[in-house]
């Protein structure tokens, strides 16, 4: 599993990037993006496992577990495998 090493200034740069070319020489199929946001393993696993594989080629999987969960619970046939995207701790503080 690829995992980057890039901070928030490095990722925010990245997903700001916009493309110079605004027609592609080939067709492309729009894609839905699933970002999950967990604690630990993915709810309902199954379910969406089942959901993924009839709709193959139509979304993006993104896995955005509590950075203290660290198991890997998906085998390398699951459509959650490879999918998750690294964390850091954080906290809100509000200032007064």
């Amino acid at each position: 599993m690829a995992m980057h090493d890039m901070n928030e200034d490095e990722l925010f740069w990245r997903a700001s990037l916009v493309p110079m070319i605004h027609k592609t020489p080939f067709k492309q199929t729009p894609k839905v993006a699933f970002m999950f946001l967990t604690k630990g393993p993915v709810l309902l696993a199954p379910l969406w496992e089942k959901f993924f594989k009839a709709n193959e080629g139509l979304f993006s999987i993104y896995i955005h577990p509590s950075p203290s969960f660290n198991q890997t619970v998906y085998n390398q046939s699951s459509v959650f495998y490879g999918r998750r995207i690294p964390s850091k701790v954080f906290s809100f503080h509000r200032n007064f």
